[in-house]
């Protein structure tokens, strides 16, 4: 007698066992890839699968519920926290792009567009062409470049995650890349953010008569090669606004921002037209840019920070 319970026994866990084992390979076992119409068969009971006979609606109700629950925690807590945060503020974004502005880069750049225009014409006139000219090249290539991005994260949501993790990567290392900058400022008289001599020789042949398009590529170069010292926060912006926002409203966003960020260089090409020595220029950039490079690079590593923690 008790041979033949220790039998039954055993073929009733060896049953159960096969079954666990069968529900567990089924299709439905809650796999994120298992197709619609497998849950819809097995509901009403015209699955062919020769384990679909195991999985009863109350079986499948609380798979489904698992399955749900692992996709949101999944998905990434900072998607969860930015799907309901949409507005950003247009004077906040205004003021960061000013702070962006007042940049030893675009500083250095102006000062010596300036030199050159009055060393070669000797008139304002053509200080206004060359600031106004600058401003619209920096200000096309950040919209066009912004909202290449914007609409390829956009139009693409699956590499929305890879696209933010490489932005908090980048963001950090250029924040880094500011604060060795102001060290070596600091120590040897010079900055690792040097503008290409091509650059350089390009800007200082301007000619009178195409004053305003030379000037327009120069900022549209200028935006390119000196990317990593201007364009770090305006990178931090664009990973912001790839989980906040549509592309509307993102490029209605990076237009303040490129605004407030040529402020400072359209009121200093206003001063240099108006009398302002390149000189000054030039010495209260030498005097602030460690300052400005150190206070820029731990933005940015903070920055960095708050993306990784999912605050911003």
């Amino acid at each position: 007698m008790k041979k033949k319970s220790v039998r039954l026994l055993s073929l009733n866990k060896g049953i159960f066992a096969l079954t666990c084992i069968l529900l567990l390979l089924s299709p439905a076992s809650g796999s994120a890839s298992m197709p619609e119409s497998w849950l819809k068969y097995s509901f009403y009971g015209t699955s062919q699968s020769p384990t679909g006979i195991f999985l009863t609606e109350a079986q499948a109700f609380p798979l489904l519920i698992t399955q749900d629950l692992m996709l949101s925690l999944t998905t990434g807590s900072r998607e969860g926290k930015s799907k309901h945060i949409e507005r950003i503020s247009p004077f906040l974004l205004l003021t960061a792009g000013v702070m962006a502005g007042f940049n030893p880069c675009l500083l250095a750049v102006m000062a010596f567009l300036a030199s050159v225009t009055l060393a070669q014409h000797g008139r304002r006139r053509e200080m206004l062409e060359i600031t106004l000219g600058f401003s619209i090249g920096i200000f096309t290539m950040y919209m066009l470049a912004g909202l290449g991005i914007l609409s390829v994260v956009n139009f693409l949501p699956e590499i929305q995650e890879s696209f933010i993790d490489a932005s908090i990567l980048l963001i950090a290392l250029l924040g880094f890349w500011h604060i060795f900058d102001a060290y070596w400022l600091k120590k040897h008289a010079k900055t690792t953010f040097r503008t290409p001599e091509p650059l350089k020789r390009f800007m200082a042949k301007m000619d009178k008569n195409n004053l305003l398009l030379l000037s327009f590529l120069s900022g549209s170069m200028f935006s390119l090669v000196k990317a990593p010292c201007v364009g770090a926060i305006f990178l931090s912006l664009l990973s912001i606004l790839a989980t906040k926002t549509d592309i509307v409203r993102g490029t209605l966003y990076m237009g303040i921002y490129n605004l407030g960020l040529l402020l400072p260089v359209i009121a200093l090409g206003l001063l240099l037209a108006s009398g302002l020595s390149p000189n000054k220029v030039t010495e209260f950039r030498e005097r602030w840019r460690v300052e400005i490079r150190l206070t820029t690079g731990f933005i940015l590593i903070s920055v960095a920070l708050l993306m990784q923690f999912g605050i911003i």
